[in-house]
């Protein structure tokens, strides 16, 4: 029986994936005197046109496996095509490019906990004891 209801709801998953979106939020360490950020702050860091919130630096990190697509639509209000033409321009002109990307998601928040000044997004329930949640959209 359970695995029929796990089979089941894997396929409305599947079919329905908006039911199944990450909760993204953007977190620092949990030593980062980041709080509250808002989500005209949060776009403006990541898409290079701020390098601090509040007084304090900041440093975007992006990571192989994010969740880039529902952190763009949700957070920066722009497709994967928008970003690419964005950063590229951005490269083009010397004035920056896209967040730096590391490999994994434990790679970010090892970064995120050792520096105060570095913001990754992740799935809500990805958060552990080492990050603190300074954004939600």
């Amino acid at each position: 029986m359970k695995l029929t209801f796990k089979l089941i709801v894997a396929g409305a998953c599947a079919m329905a994936s908006t039911l199944c979106l990450a909760e993204v939020v953007v977190a620092a360490g949990a030593k980062s005197p980041l709080a509250g950020v808002t989500k005209a702050q949060v776009a403006e860091v990541f898409l290079g046109k701020a390098k601090t919130v509040g007084g304090n630096p900041v440093k975007p990190i992006d990571y192989v496996g994010a969740p880039k697509a529902e952190f763009w639509d949700a957070w920066l209000g722009k497709s994967s095509d928008q970003l690419k033409a964005h950063y590229a321009k951005l490269q083009f002109t010397g004035l920056g490019g896209p967040p730096k990307e590391v490999g994994s998601l434990a790679e970010a928040k090892k970064l995120a906990a050792d520096d105060p000044s570095v913001l990754i997004f992740l799935d809500k329930a990805q958060m552990d004891g080492s990050l603190k949640v300074v954004g939600t959209p």
